[in-house]
């Protein structure tokens, strides 16, 4: 008979370790899994009672300095265990201290945006050390919450996909229902990725502006920009304004709904720089023009007193007579409708 080496024999030992730790935490009724691809346990959360909310998981181990390492996984794995229905969990074990680490595999996809990595034509993705949390009593939590479908990277997922089925079936109800959860558990939850909803509705975003559907999406987008345009990143806000060689109206709208609701943010993303080397310089003086009157809405610029002589561009006098009208129709948008370059 052949003899065990040193990494079949620490990878028997880590499978014994973390299913002992999985025991010794409770609430778990631990498997072994034989022929599972990529799968060496499965843990069936039991709290007090056994509940059909199952963790896969695959177990790396090693001998040594006993903190967490950096795990080089297959694509073919991370594919699977992406597109699985189950929660499909790294676990790292230390054999000599048997000190463990774990990592969701399917909320680090999405929230350190591995997708291009494991889809692409590399092999192997690493998942880093700090993305690997204690194998401990918080820890324990943390999965159970896991295995029950409500930790915060989960919901925002769900969230994404109920945004995605309002849209595609024109239910602006089930929109706004949607934006309310939002607003709930920005409230309830110490952390909600958010980013995974907005990145979702920007997707989306360029497949159905002037439908149905596209009018819901600018009711959402009006929506998460009141309520997190605070987390919007430049990108993001590029994705929505422009639209090829000019701009989106609903992406205007969204523009000066944030320099309304986020004012000193806004200063501090520098927008009018960052905008000024786009064809349609209309853009850059919205954004100076509503940073050198911080505080005053579009509406008051249109119809009120104010030098709006800018950047070799000004708003032509018949705003104050015809504005209001066009604004009550479209929007801040509107008032790019009466900018005129001088000279």
């Amino acid at each position: 008979m052949p003899r065990r080496t040193d990494s079949q024999r620490i990878g028997s030992l880590g499978h014994r370790v973390a299913a002992a730790t999985f025991e010794r935490l409770g609430g778990w009724i631990v498997r072994n899994q034989e022929e599972d691809v990529g799968i060496d346990m499965e843990a069936e959360l039991s709290d007090p009672d056994p509940s059909a909310n199952f963790l896969k998981c695959q177990i790396k181990s090693f001998n040594g300095k006993s903190a967490a390492r950096a795990v080089r996984l297959k694509n073919d794995f991370l594919k699977y265990a992406y597109e699985c229905r189950l929660p499909v969990i790294l676990v790292q074990v230390e054999t000599q201290t048997g000190n463990g680490w774990f990592c969701w595999l399917q909320g680090c996809i999405e929230v350190e945006g591995l997708q291009r990595s494991i889809y692409g034509e590399a092999t192997h993705t690493t998942i880093a050390a700090d993305w690997l949390s204690p194998l401990d009593r918080i820890g324990n939590e943390q999965l159970k919450t896991i295995a029950r479908g409500i930790h915060p990277v989960a919901r925002a997922t769900q969230l994404r996909d109920l945004i995605r089925f309002a849209l595609e079936t024109h239910d602006h109800e089930l929109v706004a229902a949607a934006n309310g959860l939002l607003n709930r558990y920005r409230k309830e939850l110490s952390y909600f990725p958010v980013h995974l909803v907005v990145e979702e509705v920007l997707s989306i975003s360029g497949r159905i502006w002037g439908t149905l559907e596209g009018n819901a999406l600018s009711e959402l987008l009006y929506m998460l920009a009141r309520s997190f345009g605070d987390h919007f990143t430049r990108e993001q806000i590029r994705r929505i304004v422009l639209r090829e060689d000019t701009y989106s109206r609903t992406g205007i709208n969204v523009l000066g709904i944030l320099y309304d609701e986020f004012p000193d943010r806004m200063k501090d993303m520098l927008l009018g720089e960052f905008f000024s080397d786009h064809y349609d310089q209309r853009i850059s003086y919205f954004c100076n023009l509503r940073e050198k009157y911080r505080g005053i809405p579009v509406f008051g610029l249109m119809t009120g007193d104010y030098d709006c002589a800018l950047d070799g561009h000004d708003v032509d006098p018949s705003v104050k007579d015809r504005g209001a009208d066009r604004w009550a129709n479209r929007g801040d948008c509107a008032i790019l409708d009466y900018v005129f370059q001088v000279g």
